[in-house]
């Protein structure tokens, strides 16, 4: 995935960057994305900042924070977010591909539902 600011960044969407998230924030994942309406607008460009120092190590967080800061919006940060946090559960797919296997999930669940009389 990249993220486009005064240049190009790659930002990793791997295991290993929601196991780096976890860490930064003491939090697990799925918690923390529960939680994302609480988050300060530091902490969503320090989500980014994490996938992009594990695609590149020597990248500072305070250079690359300043640079979000000069070149996205608040609704530029918002939508990148939404994509990144899909790509982190479904690395290299499309958002096609991955609304397919969202809708397969929901109709097992429904399924499963129906099966076992839950509602």
């Amino acid at each position: 995935m990249k993220i486009y600011l005064d240049k190009e960044y790659e930002i990793k969407c791997t295991l290993g960057t929601i196991k780096d998230i976890e860490e930064s924030f003491n939090k697990p994942f799925f918690t923390l994305m529960g939680e994302m309406n609480k988050l300060t607008t530091n902490d969503q460009i320090k989500l980014v900042y994490i996938g992009a120092k594990r695609a590149d190590a020597s990248l500072s967080e305070a250079d690359f924070i300043k640079c979000v800061e000069d070149n996205m919006g608040l609704a530029d940060l918002t939508e990148f977010l939404e994509s990144f946090i899909l790509q982190l559960q479904y690395p290299g797919k499309t958002e096609e591909e991955i609304q397919k296997k969202i809708e397969k999930k929901l109709a097992k669940m429904n399924q499963m539902k129906g099966l076992t009389g839950l509602k």
